[in-house]
C-alpha cells in the first residue's frame, strides 16, 4: 500500500485508507517533508516517524516512533538549544463509536489512544503533528545550572561577569549578600 500517493503537499495532508491496510503488519518511514510544522518549529536535523500499522476487523492498530531535534531558547538566558526528542504513540482507530468505548475499558493504558472515526480514513499529517507538539518540552534550559540573564544590563551570566546589582543596596537581599561575604 502506498499512503504517500494520498498526500497533498499544499495542505500538508497525508490519507491512509483502511482498504489499503493489510491484516500483515507493515512498516513505513516518513521524513519532515510535507507534514512537519517548519513554520513554527526549528529543527538541526530532518525530522522522521517510523509506524508500525495493521488492521484487525474494523479497527487499524498504529504504533510510532518520532524523532526530531527541536532548536529552542533557554528559558532562563535565551541561548538556542538542540533538544533531541524521541517520542513513542500508539493509536487505535475504529468506525465503530459503542467499540471504541469498550475497547478504551478493556485496555485502560494512557499511552493508547482510542480515536473513532467518521469515515475510513487515518490522516497521517495530522497525526504526526500533534505528536510533534506533545513531545515539545515544557520547559528548556542549556544547562541545569544556568543562571539566566542579569536584571540590570542583560548579560548572560553563565559567560560572562556583570558587576551590575552587587552595589544595589536598595534590595531586601542586600543585607543577606553582606552576611556571605563575611564567610
Amino acid at each position: 500500500f502506498h499512503p504517500l500517493r494520498h498526500a497533498d503537499p499544499a495542505s500538508r495532508t497525508m490519507k491512509l485508507p483502511f482498504a489499503e491496510i493489510s491484516q500483515e503488519t507493515s512498516r513505513l518511514t516518513f521524513s519532515g517533508a510535507g507534514w512537519f510544522p517548519v513554520d513554527e518549529v526549528n529543527c538541526s536535523e530532518v525530522p522522521l516517524v517510523e509506524i508500525r500499522v495493521r488492521r484487525k476487523g474494523k479497527k487499524v492498530l498504529l504504533e510510532g516512533m518520532l524523532r526530531f531535534c527541536p532548536v529552542l531558547p533557554c528559558d532562563r538566558c535565551g541561548v538556542a538549544v538542540a533538544s533531541p526528542l524521541e517520542e513513542e504513540f500508539e493509536y487505535i482507530f475504529t468506525l465503530d463509536e459503542k467499540q471504541a468505548e469498550s475497547y478504551e475499558v478493556e485496555i485502560g493504558d494512557e499511552d493508547c489512544v482510542t480515536v473513532c472515526l467518521k469515515e475510513p480514513v487515518i490522516d497521517l499529517g495530522e497525526l504526526f503533528r500533534e505528536q510533534v507538539y506533545l513531545a515539545m518540552p515544557a520547559k528548556t534550559l542549556c544547562s541545569e545550572d544556568c543562571r539566566g540573564l542579569c536584571p540590570e544590563c542583560g548579560a548572560v551570566l553563565k559567560d560572562e561577569r556583570c558587576n551590575c546589582s552587587k552595589g544595589n543596596s536598595d534590595s531586601p537581599f542586600a543585607v543577606l549578600e553582606k552576611l556571605r561575604r563575611k564567610e
